[in-house]
């Protein structure tokens, strides 16, 4: 029975992938989600700096991926009748408590394999692309890249392609609080750490599980560290410490070339940078 279910369970995931790929949204809600991304794109692209050469190339690949995509879309809705008619079958049989007969399960994996094999060579190519776009940056762009959080206004001051609220954020309260008296902040530490643990959690991954002690002692020797600190090291050492401070509630940092790589990928492969950069090369001509 669960051989089954995950049988039929796997089917409906393909199908859920067409739907996703050819049913209508809300048009003002999508019009409204379209400008905030593009003004992303806008806001990194301005960040990067980019070269003729570097937009050509971007321009290039992200084309090849947009057809890439519309050949799985294409595809997807070819087959769909063929996964509905077979899903149908397999779940009439799953109803029965009846084994699902070997011409059946025979179709099922003939089309799970060939929507597959399409989604992977997608994948693959992104891959390909977005490690030649990453050999294409700067090492000044690459870093900028890296650090790049996608925001609509970006904010004064050199690194224009964004920067974390959260990590600003932090750093004001620990501003906040090496201002206090010592005899306040020793009267009131415990109620400051458990406030401070709060705020923090509302940026956690919902799905994070807290251990609340080990992150009050965290958070207690962190404070402790920056109301030792002289103004200078402080300053020199806020960014350093605000990181630590949030680390814990952070989930499982991915390796530097796969976050880099998936930013590319994400970003710079987008279909909606295409309009944007073609609108630039145009304008250089």
């Amino acid at each position: 029975m669960s051989k089954r279910i995950f049988i039929l369970g796997f089917g409906l995931f393909f199908l859920a992938s067409f739907f996703l790929l050819s049913q209508p949204k809300n048009q003002k809600f999508d019009r409204s989600e379209g400008l905030r991304r593009e003004i992303r794109l806008v806001n990194l692209i301005n960040g990067l700096e980019l070269n003729s050469e570097q937009m050509e190339l971007i321009l290039t690949r992200a084309r090849e991926t947009e057809a890439l995509r519309q050949e799985l879309a294409a595809k997807l809705r070819l087959r769909h009748e063929d996964w509905e008619r077979v899903l149908g079958e397999i779940k009439s049989y799953c109803k029965r408590n009846k084994e699902v007969p070997p011409a059946t399960a025979q179709r099922f994996r003939g089309l799970q394999t060939e929507l597959k094999a399409s989604r992977f060579h997608l994948v693959e190519k992104k891959r390909e692309y977005a490690k030649e776009i990453e050999r294409a940056l700067e090492e000044h762009q690459l870093y900028q890249l890296h650090d790049f959080v996608p925001c609509l206004i970006p904010p004064k001051g050199e690194l224009r392609v964004g920067q974390s609220q959260e990590q600003k954020g932090l750093i004001r309260g620990m501003e906040r609080i090496r201002d206090f008296p010592d005899r306040f902040y020793e009267r009131k530490r415990d109620q400051i750490v458990k406030r401070t643990l709060e705020r923090m959690k509302l940026q956690a991954p919902p799905q994070l599980e807290v251990n609340e002690k080990d992150m009050e002692d965290h958070i207690h020797s962190i404070l402790e560290k920056a109301r030792s600190l002289e103004d200078v090291e402080f300053d020199i050492q806020k960014d350093e410490l605000a990181e630590e401070l949030i680390s814990p509630l952070k989930p499982q940092a991915l390796p530097n070339d796969l976050r880099l790589s998936r930013k590319i990928e994400a970003f710079l492969l987008s279909p909606r940078i295409i309009p944007l950069l073609e609108e630039r090369l145009g304008n250089e001509e």
